[in-house]
């Protein structure tokens, strides 16, 4: 007896106390947020970090859903101000889905501004785009508030850091209609971007004029000073620029903030190169270099290794300013192809808006990219094979661009490009997202393997993948692929020819598959016998015979001298005489009717690349 009347007087002062301890608890973690975003607005990540994780484990005390997402936000933007970027994007992540079991619609839109602010410094544009995109949708309700500019700015910045700026002045003049309080961070930022954009035309004076409404409310601005000092350098005044430098230097040094710590190094840097006190600037960008690299900031690498090059061609060493241009052209091209990335995405976000005209128009700028930047691989390849000595493996490199034309060919890339302008025409949004997304991953793939003579069969397989997966959404699914593997093979430790398998099954499909009735099945085997790798593809297409009687489009008769080009790369790289190592046969059934085709390919295993 006594012991129930224990229990019912702990429950009920448990019931009595529990709104009181409730409050308690939410007063403290909300004193964690205060003081946590208190020291991220001075630029103290760790001690933010500190701050913002005791909030987390009060909410994770309470069981509360909302004080745990503002616990993981927080985290998360510290972590991205430390420079940590993958571990920011998990934790912000995790942030959405705690305010998503709360339906904070405000709170996720901000946390998605910031995981697209992230996706951009990581180089992954689509993301980021994206992100931005659904961003949006929380902010229809409520045209004012300060995510909805901030989101807006966003995708402003993005597209000019395509170099299109009229459709990122369209972003910034949305963004400005909604009025953000003067002297507010939305107000700062739009004005911080708009200068950017005017700054990256040479237009200095309107660069100037939006810079100075940015420095509102936040008078001491260490980005926008860092900006006045870029304008200054481009002007010639050296003096001016060096003081701006100099001072945001100092005062970055005891945040740690990378972000100024870099502009100031690189800017002095320059100025150092102009006046000839060489090893001062060499100093200044390799220091650059140094807080640029465990951040993973390829635009900054980049510009360093020019810097150096200069410098080292205004000190007589050649052999130093090769190495350095070196280095640069590599970063150069990573960058590059990032970029060319970004520009075929923005159809994504043009078909979303329902602009058809700037789809269009994007369209052709598509095509055009597409053929500068292949044109400017192929000439580099040339250039470099040029002086080889070896005819043999100048033979098989170029053989290997021949087949990389043939495979990416113009007509593939328009048949590419109309698809996706087949599907904005008829409102196909979903399945015209889904192809292009697919289409610049397999560009970006052939653009990173152009320059290898080789590659892991893993890697050959992933962009034929993308390749098969296009065909099936091109083709409304008219086939199936699977792909089998012996036991023991491993595609990570096999190196072959690069681009060898997809001529073969752009063979199968348009010759085999593509005519017949009914459902089409595609299977490619590996196997490995005596150190040899054996391929087979298989279809139960229409055969080779009626095929070749039915063959009439370029794209089909393009196909088969894709295997021709295959054929004779396979030859030399297994060393062997043409037509040894590639067999393709006729599959017929008990009664002698033709079932399909089998290709056979042997792939002798050789290590390096």
């Amino acid at each position: 007896m006594l012991m129930r009347i224990a229990a019912f007087l702990i429950l009920f002062l448990c019931n009595c106390l529990s709104p009181s301890f409730a409050q308690s608890k939410q007063d403290e973690a909300a004193e964690f947020i205060r003081r946590g975003n208190s020291q991220l607005w001075k630029f103290k990540p760790d001690a933010a970090y500190r701050h913002y994780r005791h909030a987390y484990t009060v909410g994770v005390e309470m069981d509360n859903s909302y004080w745990k997402g503002e616990g993981l936000f927080g985290m998360g933007q510290a972590q991205w101000y430390m420079g940590r970027f993958q571990d920011a994007l998990d934790t912000v992540k995790l942030a959405v889905e705690a305010y998503r079991r709360v339906k904070s619609r405000y709170d996720i839109g901000a946390a998605l501004r910031i995981l697209s602010n992230i996706y951009d410094d990581m180089g992954d544009y689509e993301n980021a785009f994206k992100t931005a995109i659904d961003g949006l949708n929380y902010y229809k309700s409520n045209a004012r508030h300060d995510n909805h500019v901030l989101l807006l700015v966003q995708l402003g910045a993005l597209y000019a850091a395509i170099d299109d700026y009229q459709t990122s002045l369209e972003y910034f003049e949305k963004a400005e209609s909604l009025k953000p309080d003067p002297g507010s961070y939305p107000y700062r930022e739009l004005h911080h971007r708009i200068g950017d954009l005017y700054a990256n035309q040479g237009d200095r004076l309107e660069a100037r004029r939006y810079y100075a409404r940015a420095l509102r409310g936040n008078p001491k601005s260490k980005i926008i000073r860092l900006r006045m000092g870029d304008i200054y350098l481009a002007e010639k005044q050296y003096d001016t620029a060096f003081n701006y430098y100099d001072s945001l230097y100092q005062e970055a040094i005891p945040t740690t903030d990378g972000n100024v710590i870099i502009g100031a190094m690189m800017g002095m840097g320059r100025v150092y190169l102009q006046r000839g006190q060489y090893a001062e600037a060499a100093r200044m960008i390799n220091g650059s270099l140094q807080n640029a690299a465990p951040r993973g900031d390829r635009k900054s690498k980049r510009d360093a290794y020019r810097l150096l090059a200069d410098i080292a061609e205004a000190q007589g060493d050649s052999e130093g300013a090769l190495q350095h241009l070196k280095r640069y052209e590599a970063l150069k091209d990573s960058v590059v192809s990032e970029n060319f990335k970004r520009q075929l995405f923005t159809f994504r976000q043009d078909a979303e808006a329902e602009k058809l005209v700037n789809q269009r128009n994007m369209l052709g700028i598509a095509i055009l990219a597409i053929v500068v930047v292949g044109l400017s691989v192929l000439f580099i390849v040339l250039l470099r094979h040029k002086n080889e000595k070896l005819q043999l493996r100048q033979r098989a490199d170029e053989l290997k661009m021949q087949a990389l034309r043939s495979q990416m060919n113009p007509h593939f890339i328009f048949n590419c490009l109309s698809s996706i302008n087949h599907f904005i025409l008829n409102e196909e949004g979903d399945k015209a997202s889904e192809y292009l997304t697919r289409f610049s991953k397999l560009i970006r793939t052939v653009l990173v393997n152009a320059g290898k003579t080789t590659i892991t069969l893993e890697e050959e397989l992933a962009m034929l993948q993308l390749y098969l997966n296009m065909e099936q959404l091109r083709f409304k699914e008219a086939f199936d692929y699977f792909l089998y593997f012996d036991p023991g093979l491993h595609p990570s430790m096999i190196n072959v020819p690069s681009f060898i398998l997809q001529p073969f099954c752009e063979n199968a499909i348009w010759h085999g598959l593509l005519h017949k009735e009914g459902k089409g099945r595609l299977e490619i085997t590996f196997s490995m016998r005596n150190d040899i790798l054996v391929c087979t593809i298989r279809d139960n297409g229409i055969g080779r015979e009626r095929a070749q009687a039915l063959k009439t489009s370029p794209v089909e008769k393009g196909a088969s001298f894709g295997n021709r080009l295959s054929e004779e790369r396979l030859a030399i790289f297994n060393g062997e005489a043409a037509g040894t190592s590639f067999v393709m046969e006729d599959l017929r059934d008990e009664q002698g009717r033709v079932t399909g085709t089998l290709v056979t390919l042997k792939i002798y295993n050789k290590t390096g690349a």
